[in-house]
């Protein structure tokens, strides 16, 4: 390794959204199932289809539960969506998700990590098949991104929003991101052996991609292998100014290439027992013309005729999972999974530049490494026969391996001669650090009156243990003054009460209280880096303490026949959030001082809706609204990192079988107004905007399915709010940061 609620639900607009939007789904409620019945007439289905309350989740309780059985709101996206909507970046999984969003950089490094109520980076925990993803982490120019993972390998996505501490410890903060590959049994269904082949191509990304799937095996014994292949260019925007320098508006041009081997081995025994094995590889690469970041020269900086970038990202994977189905005074069942995964991220550029000394080549890199080992092991107990009172306890424990570099080499071309600088380099942003996490949880599930009310408390315990490397000699040498290495230790109980109560048949009420919990991450407790030439340096915090958080959830929800629909209402106060602060000149040093500090208390609250309702035997609408609004209470400041409210509308057709399908989505988006920004900003405030999407799928044969999409139908010039925020009002390249136009993308799948 390298060494109040009112006031935050006071639009108007979205509230003559969140009326229509209500009555529209909520409408087909007032008729009972018999007058239903009645209305179909002869071609009336035998049974309707389920409507998104009776879809199953895990991850909000550890154990299946319908959304209408959960004390709070969690979105759930399957594969049968993400085949036939077409989706195919992250970005995708979270349309019908309003309040929930991808952070993007459209000018080179791409989508990352999710934001859930305005809380993103590494307070949001995201995990593939139980098992974390890499850390984000972002410095000056460096990003690390969190995700890596191709969405065909996806079996489902679940998204719990506000804090998961009690059940999944610090980095769950703000919510938790659940994504569950497919399994061997996902590709064969009844059958021995599969062969499956997809072929798609996306305009947005003018992206090309390919899929082979081996299946085979039984019901004891099953193995599949899917290899993923994409290659595509820059993300298409509405900018028109195609210039070589720092004016131009279009695309940077990018040339994308990532590969993922998903290969699994299942095994089932006539007791229950299942055992899993998974290896898991992925690797891309971009390859960018950083056409936007030439510049001419300054007093204080050279001239930038050239930059080019290579990111590269590369992550292993290997897990073992078992389950176990007991009879024992402990135990029902038992989950247990050990896994490692190893995460690289190399970003290299080379810069064509022109000093005083004359032309001159610069070459940068910088990489980051995380290497994770990790188990836990979940149980299960029902306590009697009906399965009123039942109890899910476990431990979890996770080690974390760390290291950074940053180098860098300029000399003159025609003499070789080095170009001074008065950074040091090689350097590190942090030291050589290990993190190590346990944690013990438990949560009961208790039924009374005749189930109609549903009791879950739980709680955690989390130890923390922070151990770097005092005697890193890289981080010494770039960062002469500061501090050594600090070691921390930090603990937290996190408590979880949820509430769910059947009012009627249809109609339950729930309400929810979680404790969030985040320790001081690594590189904020020991950060260093210092710019003399710039004159400021940045100091690393021994005495940071974690983030926490109180979230509170009430809602009311409906099922019925046809329909149903959920209201809920939630308020989340954060302490203590970490930040980057000025401090101010120090004379003694000559610089200027940043530190990472406890400085801020966050409150977020708001209002999401969704619905569903379908019509007859082939009509379906659903929909979805989110109004959120978020203060830096510290600034008595609003948050900048709330998404404006957004309203999702979706209308489908479904052929007798389902053979095939159509669907029309619409997205309104409120505009980021003034009031919603700190009283000094001057940023660009985003425009509201619509746009109207639609899919459609035809399953030619059994073997043979096409899908189609079209995005941005009506062309519309937007910005989003992740792309434009921080933008200044005015800025002459605002087009750079527009969403992509009138689109099409295409997907063939053959099954054998």
């Amino acid at each position: 390794m390298w060494d109040p609620i009112q006031e935050r639900c006071a639009y108007g607009a979205a509230h003559r959204c969140l009326a229509a939007l209500a009555v529209l789904l909520t409408f087909p409620l007032s008729i009972s199932a018999s007058e239903a019945d009645a209305e179909d007439g002869a071609d009336a289905e035998p049974a309707a289809e389920a409507t998104y309350l009776e879809t199953v989740t895990v991850t909000s309780t550890r154990s299946e539960q319908t959304l209408a059985d959960t004390p709070g709101h969690v979105d759930v996206v399957d594969k049968q969506e993400i085949e036939e909507l077409g989706y195919t970046n992250i970005a995708d999984l979270v349309r019908f998700a309003p309040g929930v969003y991808v952070a993007n950089d459209v000018t080179r490094l791409g989508t990352s990590g999710f934001n859930i109520r305005g809380i993103g980076g590494n307070r949001v925990l995201t995990q593939v098949d139980g098992v974390p993803v890499a850390e984000q982490f972002d410095f000056g120019p460096f990003s690390v991104t969190q995700f890596s993972l191709d969405l065909d390998t996806l079996e489902s996505v679940e998204v719990v929003r506000s804090a998961g501490s009690a059940l999944y410890g610090s980095d769950a903060l703000g919510g938790v991101v659940a994504l569950e590959t497919r399994s061997p049994s996902s590709y064969l269904g009844s059958r021995g052996q599969v062969v499956g082949v997809r072929a798609g191509y996306d305009g947005r990304r003018d992206e090309l991609s390919e899929s082979l799937v081996y299946a085979r095996g039984g019901s004891r014994l099953a193995g599949s292998i899917v290899y993923t292949h994409r290659d595509g260019a820059e993300q298409d925007n509405q900018g028109n100014i195609r210039s070589e320098d720092g004016s131009r508006t279009a695309p940077n041009p990018i040339d994308r290439r990532t590969d993922n081997v998903l290969a699994k081995l299942t095994h089932n025994t006539d007791s229950g027992t299942q055992t899993e094995a998974t290896v898991e590889w992925f690797d891309a690469r971009t390859d960018t013309e950083v056409f936007s970041s030439r510049s001419g020269g300054s007093p204080f900086g050279s001239a930038v005729l050239d930059f080019d970038a290579r990111d590269t990202q590369e992550r292993m994977r290997l897990s073992l999972e078992q389950s176990l189905v007991l009879s024992t005074a402990l135990a029902d069942s038992i989950l247990w999974r050990i896994y490692r995964q190893d995460a690289d991220t190399d970003q290299v550029t080379d810069e064509l530049r022109l000093p005083s000394l004359g032309l001159a080549e610069r070459n940068g890199l910088v990489a980051f490494e995380q290497e994770t080992t990790g188990a836990e092991i979940e149980v299960r107990k029902a306590f009697d026969k009906k399965g009123d009172k039942t109890l899910t306890y476990g431990l979890l424990y996770r080690l974390d391996d760390f290291d950074q570099l940053r180098n860098r080499t300029e000399s003159v071309i025609d003499t070789g001669q080095p170009v001074p600088t008065s950074l040091v380099f090689p350097t590190k942003y942090f030291p050589q650090s290990e993190t190590e996490e346990l944690g013990l949880f438990a949560q009961a599930e208790l039924l009374f009156a005749n189930g109609k009310v549903r009791l879950i408390p739980g709680v955690r315990f989390d130890s923390y243990d922070l151990d770097s490397d005092e005697s890193d000699q890289i981080f010494l040498d770039g960062n002469p003054g500061q501090a050594p290495p600090a070691d921390i230790s930090e603990d937290s109980i996190s408590p979880k009460l949820g509430l769910v109560v059947a009012a009627s048949d249809q109609i339950s009420l729930f309400g929810q209280y979680a404790r969030g919990f985040r320790a001081p991450p690594m590189s904020a407790v020991n950060n260093g880096f210092t710019n003399r030439a710039g004159g400021y340096r940045t100091l690393s915090n021994r005495a940071l303490e974690p983030e926490t958080s109180d979230n509170f959830e009430v809602g009311i929800r409906g099922a019925y026949r046809r329909s149903s629909f959920s209201l809920t209402v939630f308020q989340n106060d954060y302490q203590d959030f970490i930040e980057t602060v000025f401090l101010g000149f120090n004379p003694a040093e000559g610089l200027v001082e940043f530190q990472p500090q406890n400085v801020t208390d966050v409150s977020i609250g708001g209002v999401e809706f969704a619905g569903d309702v379908r019509f007859g035997r082939h009509w379906r609408l659903r929909g979805a609204l989110s109004i959120v609004e978020g203060d830096n209470d510290t600034a008595e400041e609003p948050l900048e990192s709330i998404q404006p409210s957004t309203l999702v509308t979706g209308l489908r057709y479904q052929s007798t079988g389902g053979r095939w399908g159509v669907e029309g989505v619409a997205t309104f988006v409120d505009s980021k107004s003034a009031s919603d920004l700190p009283s000094d900003s001057n940023q660009f405030q985003t425009p509201s905007y619509e746009v109207v999407d639609i899919a459609a799928w035809w399953t030619v044969r059994d073997w043979l399915t096409l899908q189609l999409s079209g995005w941005n139908l009506g062309d519309e010039t937007y910005w989003e709010w992740t792309n434009a925020r921080g933008r200044s009002e005015g800025d002459p390249v605002l087009d750079r940061f527009t969403s992509s136009g009138r689109s099409v993308g295409l997907q063939a799948r053959f099954n054998f």
